[in-house]
């Protein structure tokens, strides 16, 4: 039987689930509760408590796990009644699920669908609530979950960026949904790769850059050929590490809008996790050793995201 993996916040105590609900328990995966029935209150908090942040579902279930999650996100993010601790917790554990199914099986269209819909949710979290950004840019994850929390980072700043330039909510959607999933070339790189990923990028020797940059086209070819991936959610994946200088792996000169707010905040988020620098000095590296390589106007817009959503506080 195979597992997905789930994150505990996308699910609500004292709420009928329609699934069956598993925990990973002394290496075998144990049901935890059956569909139909609901987790009380006391049974939540025990899990929080003993830092246990996953569930699992079986791949039978998977729809109706979606459609529960759809639901409740849609209760979760339209009720004024919710605090908005509550509404990013919901958002970034759907994100994070659909995330962690791409990176599991990058050519499942139900996870492709989940991480779409992750990417709406985001959108609306940040746009509607104005501390949300920096409640999720504030907390800190363990070594083994930076790639996923850096998507997640960089879902969120850059459909903040994307609506200050006055994109469509289509080109915030597809902005978002391609920065939640612009990195899971790194995670089916050779495992001794990886750690390429956590090297600041000046470090890098010529033969480093080659092999790390590689995960843009791997990401492009393991979406290649399915319908569902549109054609610019592929441009902004297959150009995210591009740079107006055409420097970047594909050596483009020319970006849209979206491919570079996508390569700007995928490049600042990466210096703070690669550089260990504060939010405050990576923006004025960023603001001498990027000109030329973005828009200057952009880069001054970006600044003004970063001090009006409090994030140089951080």
């Amino acid at each position: 039987m195979e597992f997905t993996p789930l994150r505990i916040s996308t699910v609500k105590p004292l709420r009928e689930l329609t699934f069956d609900l598993y925990i990973f328990f002394k290496e075998q995966f144990l049901c935890y509760a059956k569909r139909g029935e609901s987790l009380t209150e006391d049974k939540f908090q025990k899990l929080k408590t003993q830092k246990i942040a996953k569930f699992f579902i079986t791949e039978s279930d998977e729809m109706n796990y979606q459609k529960f999650l759809d639901l409740l996100l849609s209760e979760t993010l339209s009720n004024p009644n919710i605090v908005v601790d509550e509404k990013v917790n919901m958002v970034e554990g759907a994100a994070s699920s659909a995330l962690e199914r791409m990176q599991k099986d990058p050519g499942s269209e139900s996870a492709y669908k989940a991480t779409e819909k992750a990417a709406k949710s985001m959108r609306q979290v940040i746009l509607g609530n104005p501390d949300a950004l920096k409640k999720i840019f504030g907390k800190k994850v363990e070594k083994n979950e930076e790639i996923i929390k850096h998507s997640l980072n960089v879902c969120a700043l850059a459909v903040k960026l994307a609506e200050v330039k006055k994109c469509t909510e289509a080109e915030m959607d597809d902005i978002g949904t391609a920065a939640l999933i612009h990195d899971i070339g790194i995670t089916n790189m050779h495992k001794d790769d990886i750690p390429l990923f956590y090297k600041p990028k000046k470090l890098l020797t010529n033969d480093e850059k080659r092999i790390y940059y590689h995960h843009c086209k791997d990401a492009a070819n393991l979406l290649k050929d399915k319908p569902y991936v549109t054609a610019s959610i592929m441009e902004l994946i297959v150009n995210h590490e591009e740079v107006l200088s055409g420097f970047g792996p594909n050596k483009k000169k020319k970006l849209s809008l979206s491919e570079e707010i996508l390569s700007l905040v995928n490049n600042y988020d990466k210096r703070i996790i690669t550089n260990k620098t504060s939010p405050t000095q990576t923006l004025k590296d960023m603001m001498i050793d990027e000109l030329g390589n973005y828009d200057l106007k952009l880069l001054n817009d970006f600044k003004k995201v970063l001090q009006t959503e409090g994030l140089l506080d951080i």
